[in-house]
């Protein structure tokens, strides 16, 4: 029976390996800079969680969820994204005690969700993200953009946009969401099959939609419905940015697939053809203010945050050698007599002992093979080969030189080594 890897899936190894290493190493770097702490959350959910957090009309809880029951006919999920189970280990593990505090926690691991593959978009796919909760006020939400700003500074990422946006209070979503059902109910005829149900469950969602997105429709403007108190936070947010250097494009059609958004919502869009039109968001998030509170923390709990998503940052920086270039080992060795063998043993766990990064191989090799080898060995910078019991040569290959090595015990050996490496 032949094995293969399930449909939306990859396995990453070599240069894939190492590209998805970098990208997350340079992050979690920054991430820390910003005093954000790690936290890990399991990959499987109660699947209440994200019905009740992401919302339950929204196209992932409709179609992408997968979504099982287990031998004790609990019913799980895999998540199909990472903030609703930070906020659900917050609540539960009682992290909000401190009330004066900011939270600020960074993620990162493996996503699921069942659609179709694509182009930067797998079934299985990784998130990396951040949440600071505990804290509203404008100059935290512009502080979260700044720190996106600086990850993909950091991932030398620099042709995109930011698009903002404003859904203000709970209330003032509620009231657009009506003015937009009245507007979107006299243009029903011309809306796609899909925005004419989306119409009555989640009006909000006819604006994401690409295809209804060319339409001339007269449609209410969300800044309408901001209050005094919301117009000034708002406009704080964009002072800031300008203050910052940060550029931004306010896009009143901005709305995210998820219910849970309140307050700012942004992204950052890549202006590269690598993605093309429909995956070319890079970072997307937002404030969402009442879903801890919704989970079980008994007051109010506001929370701002991103993501990530690898697969595309892995698209835009697989040409970069900074991002796919292997590692040079300082030093390979290989033996051209069994006892050598040994010898290659000892000698790898002492220059191991000494944080040089070496390895080595356990199989004899004879004149033929050590020529091939010098020839094609790409990965080291030194090759040092055990000739005979007394004797060594070390291949300097950035160097294009060799240094025959003559020693009467281990010690010396390492001694003579550790002064051409």
């Amino acid at each position: 029976m032949k094995f293969q890897r399930p449909k939306g899936t990859e396995d990453l190894y070599n240069q894939q390996a190492i590209i998805f290493s970098n990208i997350i190493n340079r992050l979690i770097t920054v991430a820390k800079n910003f005093n954000y702490q790690e936290i890990i959350t399991p990959v499987i959910e109660s699947a209440d969680l994200f019905l009740r957090t992401i919302g339950r009309t929204t196209n992932i809880v409709e179609k992408e969820i997968y979504q099982f029951l287990d031998k004790g006919k609990r019913s799980l999920a895999l998540r199909p994204e990472g903030t609703a189970g930070v906020i659900r280990s917050v609540v539960e593990n009682k992290l909000y005690n401190n009330q004066k505090q900011t939270l600020k926690y960074f993620y990162y691991g493996n996503m699921y969700r069942y659609e179709n593959p694509q182009k930067g978009r797998n079934r299985e796919f990784h998130q990396f993200g951040v949440e600071a909760l505990g804290t509203k006020d404008p100059l935290l939400d512009v502080e979260v953009i700044l720190l996106a700003t600086k990850m993909l500074a950091a991932l030398t990422i620099n042709d995109y946009v930011l698009q903002l946006n404003f859904f203000g209070s709970s209330e003032t979503k509620t009231k657009f969401n009506h003015a937009l059902l009245k507007a979107l109910t006299k243009d029903k005829a011309k809306l796609c099959f899909d925005c004419q149900t989306r119409i009555k469950t989640n009006p909000l969602r006819v604006l994401d939609c690409q295809t209804c997105q060319t339409l001339n429709l007269d449609l209410p403007a969300i800044a309408q419905f901001y209050s005094p108190e919301e117009q000034e936070y708002f406009s704080v947010i964009t002072n800031a940015l300008a203050t910052l250097k940060i550029n931004f494009k306010i896009n009143p059609t901005l709305v995210r697939g998820l219910d849970y958004y309140t307050g700012v919502i942004f992204e950052f869009i890549s202006e590269t053809e690598l993605l093309g039109k429909s995956q070319n968001t890079l970072i997307g998030g937002g404030r969402y203010d009442h879903l801890a509170q919704e989970l079980g923390v008994p007051y109010d709990y506001p929370a701002v945050g991103f993501a990530f998503g690898i697969e595309r940052l892995m698209l835009l920086l697989a040409e970069k050698l900074a991002f796919s270039q292997i590692k040079l080992l300082d030093l390979f060795i290989i033996s051209q007599f069994q006892d050598g063998l040994k010898q290659t043993l000892l000698l790898l766990n002492d220059l191991r002992n000494n944080n040089y990064f070496v390895d080595g191989n356990f199989s004899l090799f004879n004149d033929k093979q050590k020529s091939n080898l010098i020839k094609n060995l790409q990965t080291t910078n030194n090759l040092l080969v055990l000739e005979k019991p007394n004797q060594a040569t070390c291949y300097q290959l950035t160097k294009k030189a060799k240094v025959v090595i003559k020693f009467e015990n281990q010690e010396q050996l390492l001694a003579k080594i550790l002064t051409l490496v």
